[in-house]
């Protein structure tokens, strides 16, 4: 007689990577995120599964590879139907952080953060812009995403009633790293950095730097890569050709 299977448990590479305190490496970290993203997206459209080819063709990976993520997730699927979105989704949500709702605040509501601030889509990812902070005085009063702009004479107070956690700086450059050490010693322990500039602070205190300038050099150059390869590789195929 044969029994029943039992209900599915995650493998002990998965209970690592879901409740270890261990940092996960910056990879694995983007994948999964990158997974969550696609998934989310699958989902919107009414699917119910998502296959390792899918993700693994959206993100240029070998298929094998977002297989042994699933497999270290605990995330099992099925041949030629994929994995369930139901399921891979909140074990997405858990590792990343997604399942509590956090409030940021912004400082610095310039053209990028304006945009930063009128965006919905931080709201899928549990975070929530509940202040906007500037220094320059001609903001001030001025209504972003139904927000009003407050000086930063107000941002120490609001800090500390609301125990925030998590800025988002969109100030100019010269102003960057002085106003990252004023959150810092308000007790911010994470800065979202979009500054045009490298910030520096305490190894208890999370920056993540987002470079627009790095990300359009590594771009051009890529499109003069292109230009360039391509009619080598043109010139090499009709060389075999007239040697054939």
């Amino acid at each position: 007689m044969s029994k029943k299977p039992g209900p599915h448990r995650p493998s002990a590479h998965g209970q690592r990577v879901q409740e270890s305190s261990v940092p996960l490496p910056r990879p694995l970290l983007v994948r999964l995120a990158a997974y969550h993203q696609i998934a989310t997206q699958h989902g919107e459209e009414g699917n119910t599964t998502i296959r390792s080819g899918h993700m693994a063709a959206l993100l240029n990976i070998d298929p094998t590879l977002v297989r042994k993520d699933m497999a270290a997730l605990g995330i099992t699927g099925r041949p030629k139907v994929g994995y369930p979105i139901g399921t891979l989704l909140p074990c997405l949500d858990r590792i990343l952080g997604l399942t509590e709702r956090k409030s940021a605040i912004l400082i610095g509501c310039g053209d990028l953060g304006s945009a930063l601030a009128r965006y919905g889509g931080f709201s899928r990812y549990g975070l929530q812009i509940s202040a906007l902070f500037d220094i320059d005085q001609n903001k001030m009063g001025k209504t972003i995403a139904g927000l009003t702009v407050q000086p930063m004479e107000k941002c120490r107070r609001y800090i500390e009633i609301f125990s925030i956690q998590i800025a988002i700086l969109t100030a100019p450059s010269p102003q960057a790293q002085d106003i990252a050490d004023w959150l810092v010693a308000r007790d911010i322990k994470a800065i979202w950095n979009f500054a045009p500039v490298h910030l520096k602070a305490p190894p208890n205190v999370v920056v993540r730097n987002e470079n627009l300038a790095l990300g359009l050099a590594q771009l051009l150059h890529q499109i003069k890569r292109s230009k360039t390869t391509a009619p080598a590789a043109e010139h090499d195929a009709l060389r075999r050709r007239e040697s054939a």
